[in-house]
């Protein structure tokens, strides 16, 4: 990491994808400095000191080079001869890779876990190459240098793994896709995503990347069986498949997508052997894991569909006339077989390390399946419980999700605290208000009467300008119609002036002229407006007539349709039409001359008004008339429209107002429901928590039970609770391109998802704290024995050396043989023993042998300790539980049964009784639960105490024996020597005990899960004899027959899962002795190899003894480094 200079903004380096970088992935480093490896050059090493020094790597050189995108090279060009490990003449040594940042102060340093591992990476990566050319006279001394070099090479930043468990429907997959910010997880017609694991980790660059793991042969083939077995009825035949319904509906569904090709019918002549055998493509499948790599998510979404997606829309998509087509056309579908799935996305919130694992929603038909969902409960580091919040209201959401067997195994898991466990409360944005405001009191709530009198105000507004706006489309509609008749009546006068002053006979178009006496008309058959005598009566008529009849088509337009360009088209043409009814066509007027001479007399009439003749000055009196109640009309027709258009203009800010009123309505009653959620699963987590620590103290001393007094302070127990609206998260930020807008929140803050996130990334703060930290100390400590012993290796006589070696000394062969041994570089291209604890040492009463018999005297007390512990605290307990257990046995299936469908309970059977319900579970529940918080307490204890100090002293002893052989003059070095050894071991006694915590607590979670299986082991064959039950009744006599068994059984059923868990728990100590055994080993390795600076004599040539100057001065660098990563840590802390 490179310090800012004064000013310069912080650019934080992107986080190490969940390890740290090695030689073999270096294309992904992190590290500020770029690290290239250079090309071996010769330079002599009484000059190398001076070029490491002229080239090191300071933060302001570190910003140059990196600004101008170039890495440090040696470009001395010294070249000298080479020297011979054994002669002394020269020979060449290797520039060291490129070097780490080196920084003045801690306060250069922005400290993040992942910084100090990336940069003790770098450190490291140096101290390697340094080490690799020395010549060291121990092979033992090798052995272990290599083995701390390699771990230190393959530190990793860890991985927290978050379960997400949650029912159907509890909206999973869009709170998972709004926490990647990504839609990564398919949350539609995707069968196989709702049934398999599927993890989700992150990665560098943009790409998203998956594996899709399938069945094996054996796990599909053992499903197959057991789907055909749902397809047949109490009588062994195939059940019709017209009625197929529950468990036989989705065994058809999972058979005929796989296999398509096959027959319904004849299925009940199938075996799976031969089911499979049907498609070889298929059978080469099982097995196999399919790996996608896509640029975004959509190309992601759609490659991964090809495996996952049930296909069941696309082919409901199809035409009848096309279903024959289809089912040859269409192949399989592969998402029954699909077994895991895993996505790595460059999604921020997992960034640091978070691993999401969603978890099944509910119980799977196929084992393997079943088996993965465990494994991945049992090594979860947390547990985030999701459900809907409609759910949540009512107090009892966390009980029914976190029930007895669940709460019970979180209990022996030692899981069961806020540190684990998180409850989050999905679709905060599924709500009434009506009923939140009811239920929760907000009737007189100030702020939210304020927002209900603006909204009730709004809405009032709203009824008035609706109101309005009908009105207003209400006159202009009639006085359009107005408008339209007085047009035509305007045109058929002007007509009327015209015939009159050219001297022509007029008749009337109109169905009752009002200046015509008998108003009748004849029409002629086939009139159309498109008359050329029509169209010379339009072109003829003045100019004001032309642009009265353009501005009249504007106020003719529909209220219901916007006004436009082709609207006003499309009036001319109506208005035009109006007026042509009884217009002549000129190629009519020979055949229609018997009905002009038949209406001879009433076209005479047309030029009379009441009785009188019409004349030029009455005709023109009329047509002003008639214009004047136009432009009347036009006005009262102008003011509806003005009127309609403001209404319309209110109404849509209305709108706007109401729907933003309205949100803040939804808004404000969300976040009183999740506040008041929230708190209501605090407490009923608190009561949880209250009620196990009341049975534990029933059990140890029920006599004495005080129920009013509180163990603890259960105020202070906080759950770790969220309430997230996905959906209006992802509508804020767009996620998703037409989605609508919010109906809730505006601030994706309300939302809750990006506290979400944050908590997401703070779940892996302790973990990777904790990483980073150990691996400075053992940096720090690998570092100082490298320093002491190139240092003090000629500060002890020959004699005195001599003398401690043949005392102590483990590899005395390997001392006699020491000048032909190789270097340690030979080491790296793997020419060690990895077996070296399995070597047999020359001098068995050396260091390593002394320690290892008082180590092995120290674990198998610590072995017999674990087993006592476990018989005292746990076997009187299990006897009891064992008793009631197979009290309650009967009872408890007699229930399930009753409680079951009947379909449902043989399905049960069938699966050895586990289906939606795991029977054998809820047997064992008595002895669990009598078990649980005994079980706890056991492991909650410090059980390696007591031999972390036996340890110790071990060493200490071993130190000091070594003191008091040496010679007087040596003592005070020695001693020294010794605090180094002891530093050293106390390092890697803590790494040993973090090992064994952890060898024991997978172990105890193994042994602990043993009860159901033994259970289901024991009446698998009572399964199997109540499932042979066929015929009218069975099911009755399947239900006797499981009551019979189970009766007959219980006793030695339940003893026998209690000798179990004994034998389980006996067998965890030894596994943590094995691990002791191992590990103790290498420490008496690392002890001596501490102490043998002392006695280990290594005749070097002169070109060594300046490189190991060079070396001596490069960890002294590193540990001043690592000493400034710590204070860095440090003051971050405070």
């Amino acid at each position: 990491m490179i310090p800012p200079n004064p000013g310069e903004p912080v650019i934080k380096p992107e986080p190490v994808e969940h390890r740290v970088l090695t030689d073999r992935n270096t294309h992904n480093s992190v590290s500020t400095a770029p690290l290239v490896k250079p090309e071996p050059v010769n330079v002599s090493p009484s000059r190398l000191l001076s070029t490491l020094e002229s080239n090191a790597l300071t933060p302001s050189r570190a910003r140059a080079r990196e600004n101008s995108g170039t890495t440090t090279s040696n470009k001395s060009g010294i070249k000298s001869e080479p020297v011979d490990n054994v002669t002394g003449t020269s020979r060449s040594f290797p520039v060291p890779p490129a070097p780490y940042v080196k920084y003045n102060s801690h306060q250069e340093i922005i400290y993040t876990p992942e910084g100090a591992l990336s940069a003790g990476s770098a450190m490291i990566k140096v101290v390697k190459e340094k080490v690799r050319h020395l010549e060291i006279g121990s092979k033992l001394r090798k052995d272990v240098w290599k083995k701390d070099l390699d771990k230190l090479s393959n530190a990793t930043s860890p991985a927290t793994l978050i379960a997400i468990c949650g029912a159907t429907g509890a909206g999973k997959s869009s709170v998972i896709n709004a926490l990647l910010n990504d839609t990564i997880v398919p949350t539609s017609g995707m069968r196989a995503c709702t049934a398999v694991v599927t993890e989700i980790s992150y990665k560098t660059g943009r790409s998203i990347e998956g594996d899709v793991a399938f069945l094996a042969h054996d796990e599909w083939k053992a499903e197959l069986s057991v789907l055909l077995d749902d397809l047949v009825d109490e009588n062994g035949n195939l059940r019709p498949q017209s009625s197929l319904r529950a468990e036989a509906a989705v065994a058809w569904q999972k058979v005929h997508a796989v296999y398509p090709n096959i027959p319904y019918d004849s299925l009940i002549n199938l075996k799976p052997e031969l089911i499979i055998s049907k498609d070889p493509k298929i059978a080469r499948m099982l097995g196999t894991t399919q790996k996608i790599s896509c640029a975004n998510s959509k190309a992601f979404g759609k490659e991964i569909a090809k495996y996952i997606d049930s296909k069941e829309k696309k082919r409901g998509k199809k035409d009848k006339k096309d279903k024959d087509k289809k089912d040859k056309s269409e192949g399989p579908a592969y998402w029954p077989l699909v077994k895991t799935v895993k996505v790595r996305c460059p999604a921020d919130a997992l960034s640091t390390g978070a691993v999401l694992v969603d978890l099944p929603g509910t119980a799977d038909a196929n084992a393997a399946r079943s088996s993965i969902a465990q494994q991945y409960m049992q090594q979860c580091h947390c547990i985030w419980i999701l459900a809907p919040i409609t759910r949540a209201v009512d107090d009892k959401v966390a009980k029914d999700l976190l029930g007895q067997a669940f709460k019970t195994q979180l209990l022996m898991d030692g899981n069961y605290d806020t540190s684990t466990v998180t409850f989050v409360a999905t679709k905060t944005d599924d709500l009434s208000c009506k009923e939140i405001i009811s239920a929760l009191g907000l009737e007189n709530d100030e702020e939210l009467d304020e927002i209900q009198s603006s909204l009730a105000e709004y809405n009032s507004e709203m009824k008035k300008q609706t109101k309005i706006e009908s009105e207003a489309k209400k006159a202009w509609k009639a006085e359009g119609e107005k408008l339209k008749a007085k047009r035509v009546e305007l045109l058929e006068h002007k007509a009327h002036l015209k015939a009159l002053k050219e001297g022509e006979t007029f008749q009337s178009t109109l169905s009752k002229s009002p200046n015509s006496k008998s108003g009748k008309k004849r029409k002629r058959s086939g009139d159309n407006g498109d008359s050329p005598k029509r169209r010379k009566i339009g072109s003829d008529s003045d100019d004001d007539e032309s642009e009265e009849s353009d501005d009249d088509l504007h106020m003719l337009s529909d209220p219901d349709d916007a006004p436009s360009d082709s609207d006003k088209g499309s009036d001319d043409e109506k208005s035009d039409q109006s007026g042509s009814d009884d217009e002549y066509r000129e190629d009519d007027n020979d055949d229609d001359e018997d009905d002009e001479g038949k209406d001879k007399d009433e076209d005479e009439d047309d030029n009379d008004v009441d009785g009188e003749l019409m004349t030029e000055e009455t005709m023109q009196e009329i047509v002003k008339q008639d214009q004047a109640e136009l432009n009347e009309i036009k006005q009262s027709l102008q003011e509806a429209k003005d009127r309609h258009k403001e209404a319309q203009t209110a109404i849509s800010k209305l709108k706007k107002k109401i729907a933003k009123a309205q949100r803040e309505k939804n808004g404000y009653c969300a976040k009183a429901r999740n506040e008041y959620s929230r708190d209501s699963l605090k407490e009923d987590w608190r009561a949880g928590v209250r009620e196990m620590d009341q049975e534990a103290a029933m059990e140890r001393d029920a006599a004495n039970f005080d129920p009013t007094f509180d163990m603890r302070d259960y105020a202070a127990i906080d759950l770790p609770t969220f309430t997230v609206s996905s959906r209006d998260y992802i509508r804020i930020t767009k996620q998703v391109e037409g989605d609508g807008e919010p109906t809730c929140f505006t601030d994706v803050a309300d939302t809750q998802i990006p506290a979400l996130q944050e908590w997401t990334k703070s779940l892996t703060v302790s973990s990777r704290d904790r990483a980073a930290r150990n691996f400075l100390t053992q940096l720090k400590t690998f570092t100082a024995g490298i320093e002491s012993y190139l240092c003090d290796m000629n500060s002890v006589s020959a004699i005195d050396r001599v003398n401690l070696r043949q005392r102590w000394a483990s590899d005395l062969e390997g001392q006699s043989e020491r000048m032909s041994t190789p270097p340690l570089r030979d080491f790296y291209d793997g020419s060690d023993d990895e077996n070296s604890q399995e070597i047999e040492l020359a001098n068995p009463n050396g260091v390593v042998g002394t320690l290892n018999q008082a180590f092995r005297e120290i674990v198998d007390a610590i072995v017999g300790d674990l087993q006592n512990v476990f018989k005292v605290g746990l076997q009187e307990k299990m006897q009891i539980g064992s008793r009631n257990a197979a009290a309650a046995a009967v009872q408890t299936s007699d229930t399930f049964a009753a409680e079951m469908h009947w379909s449902t309970y043989r399905a049960t059977l069938r699966r050895d009784g586990i289906f939606r319900r795991d029977l054998n579970a809820e047997l064992s529940q008595p002895l669990t639960n009598s078990i649980a918080n005994s079980w706890a307490k056991v492991f909650e204890q410090d059980l390696f105490s007591a031999f972390e100090q036996r340890a110790k002293d071990a060493v200490v002893m071993m130190i000091d024996k070594i003191e008091a052989s040496a010679a007087t003059g040596l003592k005070d070095r020695c001693r020294a020597q010794g605090a180094l050894a002891l530093e050293d071991a106390n390092t890697t006694m803590k790494g040993i005990v973090t090992l064994v915590n952890e060898t024991l607590q997978t172990k105890q979670k193994d042994v602990s899960r043993t009860l159901s299986p033994h259970i289901q082991l024991q009446l698998q064959e009572s399964y199997a004899l109540a499932m042979l039950e066929r015929g009218i009744g069975s099911v009755a006599r399947q239900k006797a027959v499981v009551h019979n068994e189970i009766k007959r059984l219980r006793n030695q059923l339940f003893q026998g899962a209690s000798d179990l868990l004994m034998d389980g728990l006996s067998s965890a100590a030894e596994a943590v002795g094995d691990a002791l055994h191992s590990s103790l080993w290498d420490l008496a390795n690392k002890v001596e190899v501490a102490m043998s600076v002392l006695w280990e004599d290594v005749k070097s040539s002169k070109a060594q003894i300046e490189y190991r100057a060079a070396v001596v001065k490069e960890v002294q660098e590193v540990a001043q480094q690592i000493r400034l990563w710590v204070a860095a840590e440090q003051s971050r802390q405070h």
